[in-house]
């Protein structure tokens, strides 16, 4: 069944973008930026009703939100081979689970570029730093002891959380005290998909 990316490189569809690459998945891609008037259309907000990229139409099923949508293509086409990027158990995909709740929840909405939460943000002092700080404590005492989050391999708990952790989101954390999880970042988007999918977004 044919599978449609609605979404901009330059916004978190790259994470999509990333995902879809790293499962050799054919695609077409539909560029909408985030202020497209398309996206409050009635066609769109069929396929996502919050009128927001990025989102999919595979087949005849439709989801919005780029981290289930990660979860999703990876369970649907990515659980073969010898690395695959879903787990086989359900031990295996409740770590998949819980690192991608985890970096929602504890990373990305302290570490959002976007102009009107860092608006926000900007009024509540040293907070945000701090509950980064924790987070990233976590992260590194997690890659102190391995290379990835739930495999011995990467997975898409690993894509999941350095997509949050995107290079213009890590330009603002101070990597001293995690030389782990800068190395595993690092190893991340040094991956041929990861590349590629940078790679739409510096072309746009």
């Amino acid at each position: 069944m044919a599978l449609t990316i609605y979404g901009s490189a330059r916004s978190r569809t790259m994470r999509t973008l990333w995902t879809a690459a790293e499962l050799g998945l054919s695609y077409t891609h539909i560029p909408l930026a985030f202020d497209d008037p398309a996206l409050k259309a009635a066609p769109f907000l069929r396929v996502n009703p919050a009128g927001s990229v990025p989102a999919i139409v595979d087949g005849d099923f439709a989801l919005p939100e780029s981290l289930a949508i990660n979860l999703y293509l990876t369970k649907k086409y990515g659980r073969g081979g010898a690395e695959p990027l879903y787990p086989a158990t359900v031990e295996g995909e409740a770590e998949v689970w819980r690192w991608t709740l985890w970096a929602q929840g504890h990373l990305e909405q302290w570490l959002q570029q976007d102009r009107a939460v860092r608006e926000l943000l900007s009024t509540a002092g040293d907070g945000p730093a701090r509950l980064v700080a924790k987070a990233m404590a976590v992260l590194e005492t997690a890659l102190a002891s391995g290379q990835w989050l739930a495999a011995s391999h990467f997975s898409v708990a690993d894509l999941n959380v350095a997509a949050v952790l995107s290079p213009s989101r890590a330009a603002h954390v101070d990597f001293t005290n995690y030389p782990s999880a800068r190395e595993w970042l690092t190893r991340c988007y040094a991956r041929p998909a990861a590349i590629a999918a940078r790679q739409q977004a510096s072309e746009m």
